[in-house]
């Protein structure tokens, strides 16, 4: 247990989405003030732009950025702040830009805000008086949002009433707030059973298939329209259904590069614990799956196990390099539960996604052909976006027809057995328009 007093004043979260917000609410559930801090704009982006200098990646931009500018109001007191900033991967140059944040604070006169990465090491400083409660509260809004975030895109290009799905989504919201901020993860499962009554009561019309769009590359790029280049809107627009890559994905995969981190360090009792808190993390997930599974139309509403994620990686890019194999990993897994398009979004400057893009046509020829695109926020607006994402959804279309033709060509009777017959994707499909490589 952590002492009240050795808690920082209030702690700053990274507007990375909404799923911040269940982090915040938990450190305040157990005595810890906390507030997430400013969306990523052309306000705070361009303050974050001002402090650097032109090599680093967007993620501490938008960070320091946004602590800036949150600094800049009238009640901010730098020396009870402190600015949240976890280690989460050693795969991620983003995590080594600690400096960066110190020395732009420092040149604005905010050398006092502390920068804080709660871990073992440090008794999980800033995350409250119970931070292994904190931990489990945290995981639960994580899932919980995470649910939320995929009925809402599953359903609102299908309703019947314009805006009574979001409004779902921003009420569905504020429980889960709501119930973490009680400190009883059960409430969060309540709060999310009572959202899904509001789904639920929300008219929708599927007569119409729409191909389903994978957007996926860096998590905090995911959440944020400003971002991604309003691209959710825009695909819905065109005729689309988006999936967004699930913020939990993410987890499972650094939790086990953790395991093999520890494992390969010879330390089998952090490695075990590693493995159980992996463990809970799942079955947490289950749980709550379990309340909203009638409202997902996921073949496997359930996110696979990291190593199905490293096994699709494998194909493509050794594990042991830093940066650039998640997006191929997840890139597959999206392909292999229904996308008839990806849509890559890539940071400007970011190491990572600048390999997964490389590696989009070898994706791609694995999985027939399946239309990709890949769209750059580079802060200048995009250029052309909605004509080239006219061209996609048009790919994607013709795509997901050839993928039923497929599937109902293989529901014939033939001479072989019903649980022989295999379902894959159309190898007929070519792209009209060369979009792999933008």
């Amino acid at each position: 247990m952590t002492t009240q007093h050795d808690q920082p004043g209030t702690v700053y979260i990274p507007a990375i989405g909404d799923h911040c917000e269940a982090i915040a609410a938990a450190l305040r559930a157990y005595g810890q003030p906390s507030e997430v801090l400013p969306a990523t704009s052309p306000a705070t982006l361009a303050t974050g732009l001002e402090v650097g200098k032109g090599r680093e990646c967007m993620f501490s931009l938008m960070i320091i950025g946004g602590m800036l500018h949150r600094a800049k109001q009238p009640d901010f007191d730098p020396a009870r702040s402190a600015l949240f900033f976890p280690a989460l991967s050693r795969k991620c140059v983003g995590v080594n830009y600690t400096s960066l944040f110190r020395d732009a604070l420092q040149s604005n006169g905010l050398e006092q805000v502390e920068i804080i990465s709660p871990d073992k090491t440090n008794g999980f400083r800033g995350m409250g008086s119970h931070p292994d409660v904190v931990r489990g509260l945290i995981w639960h809004g994580f899932i919980a949002i995470d649910l939320l975030l995929r009925i809402q895109l599953q359903r609102r290009p299908y309703e019947l009433q314009r805006g009574a799905t979001d409004q779902a989504y921003q009420n569905g919201l504020a429980r889960v707030i709501a119930a973490i901020e009680t400190g009883d993860a059960s409430h969060v499962v309540t709060a999310l059973a009572t959202s899904a009554g509001e789904f639920e009561a929300v008219p929708i019309d599927r007569s119409v298939p729409r191909p389903r769009i994978g957007i996926l590359g860096d998590f905090y790029m995911l959440y944020n329209p400003y971002l991604y280049l309003d691209a959710v809107n825009q695909i819905e627009s065109l005729g689309g259904e988006v999936e967004i890559l699930r913020f939990a994905k993410f987890f499972y995969f650094i939790n086990w590069m953790r395991e093999q981190d520890a494992r390969g360090a010879g330390n089998l009792q952090t490695a075990l614990q590693v493995s159980l808190e992996n463990a809970y993390q799942h079955q947490v997930e289950a749980d709550l799956v379990a309340t909203v599974r009638h409202l997902l139309s996921d073949v496997n509403p359930h996110e696979p196990r990291a190593t199905v994620t490293i096994n699709d990686i494998k194909r493509y890019y050794h594990i042991g390099i830093v940066n650039g194999g998640f997006t191929a990993g997840a890139a597959v897994d999206m392909a292999r539960e229904g996308c008839a398009g990806l849509l890559h979004v890539v940071p400007f400057l970011c190491i990572g996604s600048i390999i997964a893009s490389a590696l989009g046509n070898r994706i791609r020829a694995d999985l027939n052909q399946i239309p990709w695109l890949d769209i750059i926020f580079d802060a200048q607006g995009g250029t052309n976006v909605r004509t080239r994402l006219e061209a996609f959804l048009f790919q994607a279309t013709q795509f997901e027809r050839a993928k039923v033709s497929a599937a109902r060509a293989t529901s014939l009777p033939t001479e072989r057995k019903v649980n022989e017959t295999r379902v894959a994707l159309p190898r007929a499909v070519a792209p009209l328009i060369p979009l792999a490589v933008q």
